[in-house]
């Protein structure tokens, strides 16, 4: 069976988690691709997207879905790269669309769309759709309403052109992919009439057949059913135009809750396509089934260990440095990962242009471990254990989230090597919610390591997670008084000067330099990046995966033998 890797990355998906759009049903039984008939792409999940609108769906499974039926003016392709697939082009600064006043903080960017684009209703798509959309989610009840949201007006020019009015600089506008479109001549009755309704008006909105079911698209295709707990079919939008008719016919998207089932699905030939569901331990297991290409895709999600930085023994930085030595984190990739999620030298990927390949590395030393720990006053007792001078026991407790098979097993293996240098070490499972809404949250109590995922982004935005004063929501633990990492004067000052750097060259230059600071202060332990898991069957011809770009991003191209 031919395995191979794509050099693909950075995933851009902060997940929530909203109401279902329908009642769920218990997923009935195989359903075969022909039944369908001969042109019929299978995708499956094992969630259900919750409804199938542009600006409402946020969770990874509502926005695989969504990626067969929308199209935005911005999108990422295959290489992790923008493009413009409403618009003419991206805005730049280079031909006026990007313009900056410094001195005022603001900035304006020009949209403009190609002329011709269709609704499925054969409608014409216009700035005004564009103004529309952003006329309900600057409403304080949408869903995601947020006032730092940096667009803060839309002028629309003529029927294809709109400035968008900024109140602050934002480094990123040919990359706002937040920035949707919505047809106003299909939408605003049914938006009107749910704010005359009284109570939350995207309430209900959304609770509109035509707008969390069967919405009013853009893209190659559209709902012809949705069965709850079975499957959504999307035949042909017949208008479509922003790109080439698509190759296939219809897309299946069948909902396969158990994860046994969706593997044998998939082995069976019964699937098309999964991406982002299965295992590693399912994909290797695909062996017996020569027709499925498993396709390992490099993610923008940080397994890492959240420390308790503000007290001893963890504010010293020797310390810190220790432990990551004392961890075999490329033996936990062979025996975990089969070698697919590689040990992280950095908070940003090393595949992102950012990175800075001379940042210090911690292999796997005991040696080297034990000697920092000696500098920082810890050295074996009678019993081999590591105590400072007062005999107190190095001890660093492990949380980690119960029943996560996966992380339970590398807080095992980072225990055991953590004694056998003489740290002591105990593991304590807490349930997801418990380490999410009090553990973290609760630096008193808080103490040694957490070990969970972040998820960053492209744009390599260092001021929220490193940041003194402007921490990440569960990271405010890590910037307390007091804190050594916030104390460092350098590490501000190079956050202060990314920001307000316009020209990416010097940019990445300066994220460099702050990368070394990062790994030597070694503010969070890192322990591996994530990979994606997709399943591709070898009749499927086109299908290009990446962490930004959407699964159907170019679905258009597609086809299936």
């Amino acid at each position: 069976m031919k395995r191979y890797s794509i050099a693909v990355f950075f995933f851009i998906f902060g997940l929530a988690i909203t109401g279902c759009a329908a009642p769920m049903a218990p997923a009935d039984g195989a359903m075969e691709m022909e039944e369908a008939g001969p042109k019929v792409l299978v995708v499956a999940s094992s969630q259900e997207p919750e409804n199938l609108f542009i600006m409402w769906g946020s969770t990874r499974t509502g926005s695989d879905a969504m990626s067969f039926m929308w199209r935005k003016p911005i999108a990422f392709n295959g290489d992790n790269q923008p493009f413009a697939e409403i618009l003419e082009a991206l805005p730049s600064q280079e031909d006026g669309t990007w313009v900056v006043d410094e001195e005022a903080g603001t900035m304006e960017v020009t949209y403009k769309l190609r002329q011709g684009l269709k609704w499925a209703d054969g409608e014409e798509i216009t700035a005004d759709d564009l103004a529309f959309a952003f006329e309900i989610y600057s409403d304080p009840d949408y869903i995601y309403y947020s006032e730092s949201f940096p667009v803060k007006s839309i002028e629309v020019v003529d029927d294809y052109t709109a400035i968008l009015h900024y109140g602050q600089i934002n480094l990123f506008p040919e990359q706002e992919v937040r920035t949707h479109i919505i047809p106003e001549h299909f939408y605003r009755p049914l938006w009107e009439e749910a704010k005359a309704k009284g109570g939350n008006p995207w309430e209900n909105f959304g609770n509109i057949e035509e707008v969390s079911i069967k919405p009013l698209v853009n893209g190659p295709f559209q709902v012809a059913e949705w069965v709850p707990g079975s499957h959504i079919r999307m035949v042909r939008n017949p208008h479509f135009n922003i790109g080439p008719a698509p190759k296939i016919d219809e897309v299946l998207y069948r909902i396969i809750p158990d994860l046994n089932s969706l593997s044998v699905s998939v082995a069976s030939g019964q699937v098309h396509l999964t991406d982002g569901w299965l295992s590693l331990e399912q994909a290797a297991s695909m062996d017996s089934a020569p027709e499925v290409d498993p396709i390992f895709v490099p993610a923008l999600w940080l397994e890492h260990a959240t420390i308790q930085i503000n007290r001893p023994p963890l504010n010293d930085k020797r310390v810190r440095q220790a432990m990551l030595h004392a961890v075999d984190r490329e033996a936990i990739n062979e025996a975990l990962f089969k070698g697919q999620q590689p040990p992280a030298h950095s908070w940003i990927n090393s595949a992102h242009p950012a990175y800075n390949p001379n940042v210090p590395v911690y292999h796997y030393d005991p040696e080297r471990a034990l000697e920092l720990l000696a500098e920082a006053g810890y050295t074996p007792n009678a019993n081999g254990q590591l105590a400072d001078g007062d005999g107190n026991l190095l001890e660093i407790p492990i949380t980690t989230i119960a029943g996560d098979r996966t992380r339970e097993q590398v807080a095992a293996l980072i225990q055991a090597q953590w004694q056998e240098i003489g740290i002591t070490s105990e593991v304590n499972p807490v349930s997801a919610r418990l380490l999410f809404s009090e553990t973290l949250f609760d630096p008193p109590n808080f103490e040694g390591i957490a070990i969970w995922r972040w998820v960053f982004n492209a744009k390599v935005e260092p001021r929220s997670w490193w940041y003194p004063g402007q921490p990440a929501a569960t990271l405010d633990q890590l910037f307390a008084e007091g804190n050594p990492w916030a104390e460092n004067e350098r590490n501000k000052e190079l956050i202060d000067m990314i920001d307000a750097e316009l020209d990416q060259e010097k940019r990445y230059a300066l994220l460099q330099e702050q990368q070394i600071i990062w790994a030597e202060e070694l503010p969070v332990l890192p322990i591996y990046w994530h990979v994606r898991v997709a399943t591709v069957n070898t009749a499927l011809q086109g299908y290009q995966p990446a962490d930004q770009a959407m699964v159907g991003w170019n679905v258009e191209e597609w086809g299936l033998e």
